[in-house]
Order: structure tokens, then sequence, then C-alpha cells
């Protein structure tokens, strides 16, 4: 066992309930002692037993009753030593301590709580490092565009009106972008959590998929044409699906969203739709700069980052999202891509 203190205060009670189970233990076996001479001496008085006779009784009951005493006096102090490890061991789980071990050698009858025991403090270590990954990069997140617009903004108090409105213009559009992140940022993080702690989708009904997709498009499409990017999705695209329409929408706006801040200006986006008789298949295809073997595995992680050459680059979340919304369905999500090549993100769902 690892780190382990005997002296623990905590660890008091569990001491003294040790205690008093010995107390006990001697009680009783002066109890039953007690019952057997008790025995010995009424049979005595009462069953006309000569003296011989009652010696001889008293003689053999006696030494059986002391063996079985002291096997259980040390069978006691077995389970007492075993137990005892594994109330330290929880002990020192309360006092903060998730790095504690039980040796499950010679300890064949409680191999498999030690085992469980070590199994739980293994998930509560993982568990730990993961909130600390989270709140770690979730600080670093928000400190990005917190600085970009504490620095614009200073920048632009101390020059006051000196610069040229055109040079004003783009500080204000940056503060404005990074204003944008953060609340996004923000708001994906909060539904990431809610999603996280979720095991079905509720509030289910039927809608035209197709028709919502077109939807998400046309809420990007500004952006689309800032960047002069094609968006090709087809005319007949009228898939129903009984779903969360609200999550759902989450998952294309995300989508798109990746789409369009790794497709360079001039690109394409591509939406596409197939129904098998067990799912359908949506797929988002873009001409931008792909991804290598190693950043397919990670791309759908919590704030894995492919692009961080970018002021305006996005906050690591909105895949997770995607996989996470997908998995609550009952479906999955794959990608596809090569560097230099674009990536295909495919949606299947259960239908």
């Amino acid at each position: 066992m690892k780190n382990a203190r005997n002296n623990s205060a905590s660890g008091q009670p569990y001491k003294i309930k040790v205690l008093q189970a010995k107390w006990i233990f001697f009680l009783s076996a002066a109890v039953v002692i007690g019952g057997i001479m008790s025995f010995g001496l009424l049979a005595f008085l009462f069953l006309d037993l000569n003296r011989e006779t009652s010696i001889y009784m008293l003689g053999m009951i006696l030494p059986m009753t002391f063996i079985v005493i002291f096997c259980l006096y040390f069978i006691l102090k077995a389970m007492e030593k075993r137990i005892s490890r594994l109330l330290l061991a929880i002990t020192e789980v309360a006092d903060g301590n998730l790095d504690v071990v039980i040796d499950t050698r010679g300890a064949e009858e409680y191999r498999d709580i030690y085992e469980s025991f070590n199994r739980m403090t293994k998930e509560l270590r993982s568990t730990k490092e993961e909130m600390d990954s989270f709140v770690n990069n979730l600080a670093h997140e928000f400190k990005t565009p917190i600085t970009s617009i504490s620095g614009f903004a200073d920048y632009l108090y101390q020059t006051g009106g000196s610069i040229e409105t055109e040079e004003r213009m783009q500080f204000l559009k940056l503060i404005s972008d990074q204003a944008q992140r953060l609340s996004s940022l923000s708001q994906n993080t909060l539904l990431l959590s809610k999603l996280e702690a979720c095991q079905i989708v509720t509030e289910k009904e039927t809608f035209a998929l197709g028709e919502q997709i077109k939807q998400c498009v046309i809420l990007l499409l500004r952006q689309f044409d800032e960047k002069h990017i094609t968006v090709d999705i087809p005319e007949e695209f009228d898939f129903d699906y009984c779903g969360n329409k609200e999550l759902m929408e989450q998952v294309w706006i995300n989508l798109l969203n990746n789409a369009l801040k790794f497709t360079p200006e001039g690109g394409t986006v591509t939406v596409r739709c197939a129904r098998t008789d067990s799912s359908l298949k949506i797929s988002v295809a873009d001409t931008g700069v792909g991804m290598n073997q190693e950043t397919q595995e990670r791309i759908f992680d919590k704030y894995y980052q492919n692009d961080t050459s970018s002021l305006t680059k996005g906050n690591g979340i909105g895949l997770s999202i995607v996989r996470r919304i997908t998995e609550l369905c009952g479906g999955s999500i794959a990608v596809e891509s090569q560097p230099g090549c674009g990536s295909t993100f495919m949606v299947f769902l259960p239908v």
C-alpha cells in the first residue's frame, strides 16, 4: 500500500470498532465457559451423576471449548488484519489520497474485494486527471481571447483618435471576433457538460432532416460567402428523422463550422445524405488542408486543435459535441482524410 498513514486521525473510529469486537469476543468466550461450568454443576446436582462422571464430562468439554475458542481467536485475528488493511485504505481515500493500492497477495478470500477497491481508486484517479485536464484546458482557452480583447482594447485606448479609421475598424473587428469566440466557448462548454451527464435523448420528434441541414447552411451563408466557399447540397434532400431537433441542429452547425474553418478561400463544402434499411449516413466534405492519421485519431477529443496558427481558430469542443450527440442517438461519427486532400466527416444515425 502506498502512502499509508497508520496514525491517521480519521482511522481512529475503525480501530475503536476493532477493539470493541475483541472485547465482545472475549466476553462471549467467558460466557460460554461459564455456561459449561454451570451445566456441569447442574448435572451433578439434579441428574444424580456421580462426581467422577461430572468431572469426566467437564474434562472432555472444556479442552474442546478452549480449542474452539483459540481457533476462533486466530481466525478473528487474521480477519482483523485483512479488514484493517481495507479500512485503512478507505480512510486514505477519504483523506484525498487516490494513490492507494491494496496488495492482493496472500488474501485469497478478500482478493475480489481488494481488486474491486483497486479498480475503484484507478477510476477515481482517471476521473480526477480528466477533471484537472479539463480545468487547465478551459483556463487556457478562455485566456487566449481575453488576452486578445484586452490587448486590442488597450491599444485603442492609448492611441485614442490618432489612428486611421480603417485600422480602428480592423481592431474593433478583431475584438468582436474574439468576444464571439469567448461566447461560443462558454456556450459549447456548458452544452458539452450537459451532454456528458446525459444517458438518453429526450424530447424526440419526427422532422425533415434535409430541411434542417439546409437551414443550418443558410445560417452560415454569410461566412461562406466571405471566403467565397461554394456549398454543394442536393435540392432533393427530404429525409425524415426521429430525434431531438435542437441537438441535431448542433451536429450540423458544428460540422459546417469545422468545414468553414479549414476550407481555404474559393473551396467547396459538399453535403450528402444516403439511406439504408437501418441507418442514415450524412457526410460533410471539404477541400481543406486535410489531416494525418494521428490527428484523425484525436480530432474528437475535447480541446484538441489541429490548427493553432489563426487568431480566429476554434475552441476544440465542436467535434466533441458532435460525437457525444451521435452516441446519445445510438449512432456514430467517422472521418476520412489525407493531408492536402480535404476531409470527409460521416455521421451514421439509426432509423
